[in-house]
């Protein structure tokens, strides 16, 4: 009869599998979770290690899927079974488990932009946090939770959290990834914020330390900055600026291939439109509209179908389903901008009633952008 291994070492595995989900090294990932799996099936009996490996199941699948969530392997666990699994009504889930199952399904819900839902699951899970001893936990904990805070346009909040976060991650240099995540989200507040030159300014500095690093996800990484560099310009009407920095985001193929890319097939799309270069914008609306269905990515396949609608044939039916989807999830910033940008179609066609409509709602939104922490 074979020895059994004991869960503690088992445990430290699962710890190793952690940290790398966390700098989201997605081979070294994969590895550490056959090796988990093989020997948790010569584990001694140990059920708190078995929700311990379940709540880390559920957090591998959320890394997988917000990278390419069209890809998912038909022998993995799909995350509902895995939530019944781990939210079972007959366990009571205390001390770090209670904090991992809190964490991760205020992940989930952010993943499925459900973002007043992850705040309020991020909140349960803040007062478990004094039961984490691990700093770099703290750090993705308060980086998440900025993430959520900016995404319902509480720019304050997020920048509080998001400062937390990054003084403890430049405190590992394991981490300067993380780090370089910090200066994106910060200067993505700011870009929010309509402050573009400091947003530009962290941006710049992020793309700055990643060229310096010779880290698996980089170019990934690099690919978003440019991205995101590309939306400052647009803001700022620098359209040719612009288009050239999305199409170096695309370049980063380890970028275009994830749902991020959808992102600048969309942006590229919009700012080819806006120059008159119709032929080679309708080509990336195809593109980013059949990957967005593709991916169930409601998001954008809602945006693509706005700007089809301003640059190609305007359909009333399309417009209204796609700003209601942006309405019911809040995205108060992108509904606000859209609306805008149809007011503005409308008064350049004559349709002025219309047009003014429109205007009223682009208002209507910039006012609730704020009042979001009611339903908190």
């Amino acid at each position: 009869m074979s020895q059994k291994i004991s869960s503690a070492a088992v445990g430290v595995k699962i710890n190793e599998w952690y940290n790398m989900i966390r700098q989201f090294s997605v081979p070294d990932a994969e590895i550490l979770k056959a090796e988990v799996e093989r020997e948790i099936e010569q584990m001694e009996e140990d059920q708190y290690l078995l929700v311990y490996y379940s709540l880390m199941c559920f957090r591998h699948q959320l890394m997988l899927d917000s990278l390419k969530p069209s890809e998912k392997q038909k022998k993995r666990p799909t995350i509902p079974d895995l939530l019944e699994k781990i939210e079972s009504p007959q366990r009571k889930l205390t001390g770090l488990l209670k904090y991992y199952s809190l964490f991760f399904r205020g992940m989930y819900e952010f993943n499925q932009k459900g973002y007043v839902e992850a705040i309020h699951y991020y909140r349960k899970a803040e007062k478990e946090l004094s039961v984490v001893t691990d700093e770099m936990e703290k750090a993705e904990f308060h980086y998440k939770l900025a993430d959520a805070y900016y995404q319902i346009n509480q720019y304050y909040v997020s920048l509080n959290h998001l400062t937390i976060a990054k003084r403890l991650f430049e405190s590992n240099s394991f981490y300067k990834v993380k780090t370089i995540g910090c200066n994106m989200m910060f200067g993505a507040n700011m870009y929010d914020m309509n402050r573009l030159t400091e947003a530009e300014s962290y941006y710049r500095e992020a793309l700055s330390l990643a060229e310096q690093l010779n880290e698996k996800n980089i170019k990934r990484i690099i690919g978003v900055i440019y991205h995101n560099l590309g939306l400052v310009s647009e803001r700022e009407q620098q359209l040719n600026k612009a288009e050239s920095l999305f199409r170096k985001a695309l370049d980063m193929k380890e970028h275009a291939d994830t749902i991020y890319g959808i992102r600048s097939q969309y942006m590229l799309s919009r700012v080819l439109y806006q120059t008159d270069k119709s032929e080679e914008a309708r080509s990336f609306y195809y593109i980013a509209l059949h990957r967005a269905l593709k991916c169930h990515e409601e998001e954008y396949k809602s945006k693509l179908k706005i700007i089809y609608s301003i640059y190609e044939e305007y359909d009333h039916k399309d417009v209204e389903q796609s700003l209601h989807y942006l309405e019911k999830k809040r995205l108060w910033s992108e509904y606000a901008e859209l609306t805008e940008i149809l007011g503005d179609y409308h008064f350049e066609k004559g349709n002025f009633a219309e047009g003014r409509k429109f205007l009223k709602r682009a208002i209507t939104a910039q006012t609730k952008k704020f009042k979001v922490t009611e339903a908190l």
